[in-house]
């Protein structure tokens, strides 16, 4: 018996519903594909695998360094992890006097010990151990009658706060960093120094506060001799391909010396010894050599300690790496710290680097910079080859990540890009820390759904737009392993 073949039935449907009903469709197509993964089971959830465990993996000396140079590195170490008091013991191999008369804290640690101290934002500790905010056991030390901003929370990462606008007319711009604490009410205060802190409160209601994390350190020493011409051939070689990739990188430009800067969120430090010189002043309220004035002279009886309260130790029965000043020896340490060690690769992690490559996230993450071919300090620094994931330049990040703050060739919305070297042991990401997850953070990058920024307008477009882009056009378990990649760095 022959089996005739079924009639095809036809639907009429007008035209309009019929574009309705195809949409409905590839959209119940996606669905299903989307549901089923690829493999017949239900989606697979992208998470971020957190912090890692293990080792630190960071914190400890180049390989290589003279006995001379390990003892600069070991000293240099113990003046990073000095906590600072009122009073300044000069011309001494002290390292813990000078603070305030305003401070952010009292030590370099306390914001920078995680996963090892030259690191960034403390909160993860050794064995899964939650810690909380380390501010909290610096704001009212020694009975100092402080009290703790609302953005400073227990658990997030130490925030540094910084006006985009002077707070009389919001029309003169500021930029600077306004210290969070004094050393008011301190028993070590002993010139009865009573100065208020700033109205942050005020600057938050005025739309006129922006906060920023601390940077990790880690292999900075080898980034600071980088050739200059490495990093401008890199610009030229991005931005003769942005019709494609939609990135350009800008050269932050030193504009006394037309040096290259490279080091800070805003690439605006060409060296480590001008970076740590300026942080303790700013940051601790440490005057030194350098940078010799208090940032806070508004009130005279604030201003007991003589300045510099850090400086060259005129004593002859020192040794060598303690006669010069704090910055000096923090310099020292910072230099001949060791980038972070990444962890051995997963399958899935190794196929997560292939797609961060092929999405674009390399563009400004540039895998791989050469130091220069003879550094004086010893050929541990020299002609190394450093897998920081950055291309050291600066970019355009859109309206959501912009902070209205110009900073050298930074202008309000630009960012340097910062090396993911040691993010598995990263807890807090974006300039502001404004995330635990890696997820959310890569989402960030892009302007497409503004959840962040000050309320900034008028910028640009972000150039990790199209990266962004391509990451949320991958399947859940491509995603996955670009997590899975970047938490092995």
């Amino acid at each position: 018996m022959s089996v005739k073949p079924r009639r095809a039935v036809r639907l009429s449907i007008p035209a309009g519903l019929a574009v309705v009903f195809a949409g409905l469709c590839a959209l119940a197509a996606m669905a299903f594909a989307l549901s089923q993964n690829g493999t017949g089971k239900a989606p697979q959830a992208v998470t971020d695998p957190g912090v890692r465990s293990g080792g630190p993996g960071a914190g400890t000396p180049l390989s290589g360094l003279t006995a001379t140079q390990t003892t600069a590195f070991n000293d240099g170490q113990i003046s990073f992890e000095a906590t600072f008091n009122v009073p300044a013991p000069l011309n001494s191999n002290s390292t813990t006097g000078g603070l305030g008369p305003g401070f952010n804290s009292n030590s370099c640690v306390s914001c920078h010990m995680q996963p090892a101290p030259g690191g960034g934002s403390a909160y993860d500790l050794p064995g899964g151990t939650v810690s909380q905010n380390p501010l909290y056991g610096v704001y009212q030390a020694n009975g100092a009658t402080n009290t703790m901003p609302s953005f400073e929370l227990v658990n997030g990462p130490e925030l540094i706060a910084r006006f985009p606008d002077m707070s009389t007319n919001l029309t003169i711009p500021d930029g600077t960093v306004h210290q969070l604490f004094t050393i008011t009410g301190r028993t070590d205060n002993f010139k009865n120094c009573n100065l208020a802190q700033p109205n942050f409160a005020q600057a938050a209601s005025e739309n006129n506060l922006v906060t920023r994390q601390p940077i990790e350190t880690f292999g900075d020493g080898l980034i600071e001799i980088i050739p200059n011409i490495t990093i401008i051939n890199q610009a030229a070689s991005e931005c003769s391909s942005q019709a494609q990739t939609g990135v350009c990188g800008t050269v932050s430009v030193d504009e006394h010396a037309g040096d290259v800067n490279r080091l800070g969120w805003k690439a605006q430090w060409r060296g480590l010894m001008m970076a740590a010189s300026e942080e303790m002043n700013v940051e601790m309220g440490v005057t030194n050599e350098f940078f010799p004035a208090e940032v806070n002279p508004t009130v005279a009886a604030c201003l007991g300690n003589p300045v510099p309260e850090t400086g060259t130790n005129f004593i002859s029965t020192i040794q060598f790496d303690q006669f010069t000043g704090d910055p000096e020896r923090l310099e020292m340490f910072m230099n001949f710290l060791a980038p972070p060690s990444p962890a051995r690769f997963t399958t899935q992690a190794l196929q997560g680097q292939t797609d961060f490559i092929n999405i674009g996230c390399t563009n400004c993450h540039l895998q791989q910079y050469t130091t220069a071919m003879n550094a004086s300090m010893g050929p541990f620094l020299s002609n190394k080859n450093i897998t920081l994931y950055s291309d050291l330049l600066l970019h355009h990040m859109g309206n959501c990540l912009a902070d209205n703050i110009a900073q050298g060739s930074a202008k309000g919305d630009m960012w340097r890009t910062p090396p993911l070297w040691g993010a598995g042991k990263r807890v807090f990401f974006m300039h502001d820390g404004r995330t635990s997850n890696i997820l959310t953070a890569i989402y960030d990058h892009s302007d497409q759904d503004c959840i962040g920024g000050i309320g900034a307008t008028g910028y640009q477009a972000s150039e990790a737009n199209n990266a962004v882009a391509a990451f949320a056009a991958l399947g859940a378990q491509d995603q996955q392993d670009v997590l899975d990649f970047l938490r092995d760095l």
